[in-house]
């Protein structure tokens, strides 16, 4: 099975949680255990093969069988209207300590907007300010795929490899959101 990678300033945080040490995690990824330990204090810059290794690793020593997304997710989800300028989501992302947010145009969910896809707008910009200014909805991907709340955990992961967030949803209403990190750290929670 293919895997998201994870972000490795989530590292230590996942590791931990899962009660991994350093040594148990390297040998199972097939790295150095001082790597890890120099991943986990940002001293190095991982390549994606090393992190898809150490991902896949991690991945091992979650047991989720039988765990359904109510089980993960996040909730309540933080949203944002779609009037609301760029600039404002940034500031409401950084406040909620989060990446990813969805688009609301009233109680209609129109689309998402993503802390990579803001980077990605920004860079080679001569004034970001142009771009700040402007509404979620003139730059908004579409919404993050919906899934139900029992939707089993595993049938989830394949959807990771193409977004970065999946609302679970009862009927019409938003009960909740899970990210990567939901998924990885699925065994905790």
């Amino acid at each position: 099975m293919s895997v998201s990678t994870i972000d490795p300033k989530q590292l230590k945080k996942i590791r931990v949680q899962l009660g991994i040490t350093q040594s148990e995690l390297a040998k199972a990824a097939g790295v150095s255990q001082s790597l890890i330990a120099k991943l986990e204090s940002g001293l190095v810059d991982p390549s994606f093969s090393t992190m898809k290794a150490i991902s896949e690793a991690l991945r091992s020593h979650i047991r989720m069988e039988g765990k359904k997304a109510a089980d993960v997710m996040s909730s309540p989800v933080v949203s944002v209207q779609s009037s609301l300028s760029i600039s404002e989501s940034v500031n409401l992302m950084r406040k909620s300590n989060i990446s990813q947010i969805p688009v609301y145009s009233g109680t209609k969910l129109v689309g998402s907007i993503t802390e990579n896809q803001i980077v990605a707008l920004l860079s080679g910009m001569d004034d970001p300010r142009g771009i700040l200014s402007k509404p979620i909805s003139s730059q908004m991907q579409p919404s993050f795929p919906i899934v139900s709340t029992d939707t089993p955990i595993e049938a989830l992961f394949s959807l990771f490899k193409f977004v970065p967030a999946v609302l679970v949803a009862t009927g019409d209403k938003v009960e909740g959101i899970i990210t990567k990190i939901d998924m990885l750290s699925a065994e905790v929670h």
